[in-house]
């Protein structure tokens, strides 16, 4: 089955995915600077929960597969902290997080364009984010040489959660996103849309 439930991150949720990391670099590589390893609780929320930002968890059936956030930054939906739990990469479910995550800030606010930020060195994460659309462009404020920074306009994330190379459908309802494979949409006892 291929429904997928973006759903706001709970403080377990976040506790849990804590545990991902085993090293500072694979903390900071996906966290960035402030993230101290071995992992302090208190200190990973605090950190994690910063003003103007919404974590959110991808699942399948009750069961985690992915996180991220959703930003108000540079006047834009900027997407954050971006990660597929490591037992559940090479399905293609950065594809799916990611679009789950634009129809929701969409839902939040229907103008704004996308960005986020990419190691250099992340040549895979870079590439998914080019197959979506992505375009690099100058950081904005001050420049870390380790960062790629890229943008989405708005209209072009409009059109690619209309019609995807991936056939997924991300349906914004409520506080919830489900992303389902449109071959199941005209199957309405394989698709729970809300």
């Amino acid at each position: 089955m291929s429904d997928y439930l973006l759903q706001s991150a709970t403080i377990d949720d976040c506790l849990a995915l804590s545990r991902c990391f085993d090293s500072a670099a694979a903390l900071s590589q996906w966290g960035g600077e402030g993230f101290v390893y071995p992992v302090n609780k208190l200190q990973f929320l605090h950190q994690l929960h910063k003003p103007d930002t919404e974590s959110y968890q991808l699942s399948q059936q009750g069961t985690a597969l992915g996180f991220g956030q959703i930003c108000d930054r540079f006047g834009k939906h900027h997407l954050a902290r971006l990660l597929v739990l490591p037992q559940y990469r090479g399905k293609q479910l950065s594809y799916v997080l990611l679009l789950s995550l634009m129809a929701r800030a969409l839902q939040q606010n229907p103008k704004l364009d996308f960005s986020l930020f990419v190691f250099k060195h992340n040549q895979l994460a870079a590439h998914c984010y080019q197959q979506l659309g992505f375009v690099e462009q100058p950081q904005p404020g001050s420049s870390h040489p380790d960062l790629r920074f890229m943008q989405l306009n708005n209209q072009q994330a409009k059109t690619l959660l209309s019609a995807n190379q991936w056939q997924l459908k991300a349906t914004a309802s409520g506080s919830l996103v489900h992303c389902v494979k449109e071959s199941q949409m005209q199957e309405p006892s394989h698709a729970h849309l809300d």
